[in-house]
């Protein structure tokens, strides 16, 4: 029965992909390629994929032609994203960093059995991350809820209540929430033909004058930096995303390779073979410091359901920051070790020399 099975999952496999290619091979992939704008824009790719760019904006996603109309959908992104570790030097107790909760919609959690919290009190501004939220004890599950800005799709169409069971018994967390935002919704777009040349006009983004299609030879730089991130992209993709390797303080990097770094199971901690001759460098720059790096796995969420605020108590906010006055209160990450320049030797005081004629 599974041979058959698996054959099916081929066949389907290989009818996509034959779809795909005939789509791909639509001439116009080809002709309407290029760049389209200038400072903020859209690039469209040959092989069906694009990249929308701004002001702290940069989408990729797909498009496809239908009818004389271009459709897009942004690259998926879930909408929560949890990695654990095992973390010997926390003892029986839990930290967790929250990653992009402070964008866009109101993010909430609940911690074990303890009440539904925002993570943020309301009004928040002057955030500085890493926020990192200590909890006494091993969290058996946990919950991460928000409500979507009107604008999304999510809104209505997918549940925005996660639960997660901490099954490996991880006591070291990165929560990661993908706010919602309106160039990540889909589009439609069409190109037409002006005195100027090429015009892309979109649904969503870029106004009623579109953007222009850049001639080719011109600002051959930009097309080049589009192209290499891109392919930055596309390499990034390949790599498994289900694991993540950061500091102490939750800047990530890349896996550690054999080669640089040695594996104490003990730690559970992946060091750097040249630690001992970088103590400075740390010191002096712990937050982007890959010295001592950890491996974080990712959970999939149990289950997913609608979230209701108006049949909840919420408790207090898990974390509270705030500009002007009561500013003094607000949270701030207190991980960094205190680095003091060596002390200079001091200052040798030489005696005075007693004359001749000084009393003995």
């Amino acid at each position: 029965m599974i041979k058959p099975i698996i054959m099916l999952i081929c066949l389907s496999c290989m009818v996509r992909a034959s779809a795909q290619q005939q789509q791909l091979n639509d001439p116009r992939y080809k002709k309407y390629a290029g760049r389209y704008g200038s400072s903020s824009g859209i690039s469209l790719f040959e092989d069906g994929t694009y990249l929308l760019y701004g002001y702290a904006t940069l989408v990729f996603g797909t498009y496809r032609f239908e009818k004389d109309q271009l459709l897009f959908s942004a690259d998926h992104q879930e909408l929560f994203e949890v990695f654990g570790h095992h973390n010997p030097s926390l003892a029986k107790n839990t930290r967790i960093n929250f990653v992009g909760f402070e964008r866009g919609s109101r993010t909430f959690a609940q911690l074990e059995n303890d009440s539904i919290r925002p993570v943020f009190n309301e009004d928040a501004n002057c955030f500085s991350s890493p926020f990192v939220y200590l909890n006494t004890g091993k969290m058996q599950q946990f919950r991460l809820s928000t409500i979507p800005p009107e604008f999304s799709r999510s809104k209505i169409s997918i549940n925005t209540s996660w639960t997660y069971i901490n099954q490996a018994g991880y006591n070291d967390f990165i929560f990661v929430y993908n706010a919602a935002k309106r160039e990540n919704e889909d589009f439609a777009a069409m190109i037409l033909t002006t005195e100027k040349g090429e015009v892309i006009k979109l649904s969503n983004y870029g106004g009623e004058e579109g953007y222009l299609k850049q001639k080719n030879g011109k600002d051959e730089q930009q097309w080049k930096e589009i192209l290499d991130m891109k392919n930055q992209y596309d390499q990034d993709k390949k790599i498994n995303s289900n694991i993540i390797y950061a500091n102490q303080h939750y800047n990530t990097f890349a896996a550690p390779g054999a080669v640089n770094y040695l594996f104490n199971k003990k730690q559970n901690l992946y060091t750097a073979r040249q630690a001992n001759e970088n103590k400075i460098h740390y010191m002096q720059n712990q937050y982007n410091d890959p010295t001592y790096l950890r491996q974080y796995q990712k959970l999939a969420p149990h289950s997913k359901n609608k979230f209701n605020l108006d049949a909840i108590q919420l408790g207090k906010s898990l974390f509270f920051t705030i500009c002007g006055e009561g500013s003094n209160l607000s949270y701030h990450y207190n991980g960094f070790i205190e680095y003091k320049t060596p002390h200079q030797r001091p200052p040798v005081i030489l005696q005075p020399v007693k004359s001749q004629n000084q009393n003995k």
